[in-house]
């Protein structure tokens, strides 16, 4: 079916003017869908970050505490707080068992389930061809954000407590399989808070809209507030949601975590969204369920570059829902495409190559690293620092960009090291490093090219550089 098929069955709905462009436009989408999933998972390491989470799971599989884990250098003395140790450990055993087939297949499974599952939520509000559409949207907003990170579990979690509320929306019952869904996210990554707030905000509108009894409030307010609770009660206990503030509190360090620039050609997904959202409410009228989502998609679109995908799906679902009328059915030929692309790129992702992975770098300088005597102090930049966790773990990496280990004055030092601003040389006689391997074009490579580090090898766009006598520990 299609947005433009026949609905004679339902009150209110409308053929359209071309039905064939209607049947048309899910499939080329779909398809077009499914060869950017495919070339997406090739990529299963166009975030560095994955390395650090790769090497922190191996961590947790083979000694650390949950409740009470350990540092990887003396260069971070954060008492830290885990909060998204679950899939780590699920990375790294992936990798122990598959090695990197196995994460090229998990990335590839987590985006097609992101995609699928959101094309369905949009299809409980509009027609095939509309949900097809504001997916690609969807996904193209998300593409700077979709790696083998947790945070991706994020998404796929926003999506089901959307979709819990708008059943609850429509029946009246409060959704209560959140709650055990709060507890894994909560275990997952400290985004769950957000989850929280989201089913808070849509409680309260289903309240407002559906003014059932107070013996039918109860629960549906309660859901929001047993979701906390279940987040408290994890392994890592209460101080998880003081690790959420912390996190929060650390913008200035962190891209991701600062206010998004709306008006750019990245941010044209959500932009487009949110505008098309407020104009078609103010034209066709806003229920308070859907106030509430506009609400939480407007917080999210400002709040920091990170909730950006949160915002796409929020947004999505108000303009798949503006048309006011009855969306129709999923029949089986349509959920036998959506079957049929999933397997489809799941099946053609194990026999392509990896491309971008940031150890295609590193590995030109294994021989030389693996001669430092195990514990030798190895001066990165972040990204570099991040991969040689995974790739050496011998070594001591002080800087690699895991920032919730570090204190606030450890981040400002190494900010300033990074920078070149005064007291970076204090701090690097504090790490006193063995080597150091950086970006021939880093500021710090300079910087200990003048203090007389000599080269040791030079290889691509990178070079490692070992200390004069008289500073070696």
């Amino acid at each position: 079916m299609s947005d433009a098929g026949p609905r004679a069955e339902q009150p209110g709905a409308t053929p359209s003017r071309f039905p064939l462009l209607g049947r048309a436009i899910p499939v080329l989408v779909g398809c077009l869908l499914a060869l950017l999933l495919v070339l997406l998972a090739r990529r299963p390491f166009r975030a560095f970050d994955t390395y650090f989470h790769l090497r922190f799971g191996e961590e947790f599989r083979h000694g650390w505490s949950i409740a009470h884990p350990g540092q990887l250098s003396s260069a971070s003395t954060n008492d830290w707080v885990p909060t998204q140790w679950l899939p780590q450990v699920g990375l790294s055993w992936v990798d122990d068992v598959a090695g990197t087939t196995g994460l090229v297949i998990l990335l590839g499974a987590a985006a097609t389930s992101l995609a699928g599952t959101l094309y369905l939520l949009l299809r409980h509000r509009a027609g095939p061809a509309t949900a097809a559409t504001l997916t690609a949207v969807v996904v193209a907003g998300w593409l700077p954000s979709l790696s083998l990170r947790p945070q991706v579990l994020s998404y796929l979690f926003l999506v089901a407590v959307v979709a819990a509320w708008d059943r609850a929306r429509r029946t009246g019952r409060a959704p209560w399989l959140l709650v055990p869904l709060a507890w894994v996210w909560a275990t997952c990554h400290g985004m769950w808070v957000l989850g929280v707030g989201a089913s808070a905000v849509l409680a309260v509108a289903v309240v407002v809209e559906r003014r059932p009894l107070r013996r039918a409030t109860l629960p549906l307010l309660a859901v929001p507030v047993a979701m906390l609770l279940a987040g408290l009660v994890t392994p890592v206990g209460p101080r998880l949601l003081s690790a959420v503030l912390l996190v929060n509190s650390r913008a200035e360090y962190f891209h991701e975590w600062r206010s998004p620039e709306l008006i750019t050609v990245g941010a044209l997904p959500v932009t487009g969204l949110l505008v098309a959202a407020v104009l078609l409410l103010v034209r066709r009228g806003a229920r308070p369920y859907d106030i509430g989502l506009l609400g939480m998609g407007g917080v999210f679109a400002v709040y920091s570059q990170r909730t950006l995908p949160l915002a796409l799906i929020v947004l999505a679902c108000v303009v798949a829902g503006a048309a006011r009328r009855p969306a129709p059915r999923i029949t089986w030929p349509e959920g036998a495409g959506l079957a049929a692309l999933a397997v489809l790129v799941l099946a053609v992702i194990p026999s392509q190559s990896v491309l971008d992975d940031p150890a295609d770098d590193v590995r030109p300088f294994t021989a030389a690293l693996d001669q430092l005597p195990p514990g030798s102090v190895v001066v990165t930049d972040w990204r570099v620092g991040s991969v040689l966790l995974w790739t050496e773990p011998h070594l001591e990496i002080p800087l690699h960009g895991y920032g919730d280990v570090y204190t606030d004055a450890e981040l400002e030092r190494y900010a300033d090291l990074a920078r070149l601003e005064p007291g970076w040389d204090a701090t690097l006689a504090r790490l006193a490093p063995d080597a150091a391997l950086l970006p021939l074009d880093d500021p710090v490579t300079y910087a200990l090219a003048d203090r007389d580090w000599s080269v040791e090898q030079r290889d691509g766009g990178m070079v490692l550089l070992a200390p004069p006598p008289a500073e070696r520990p």
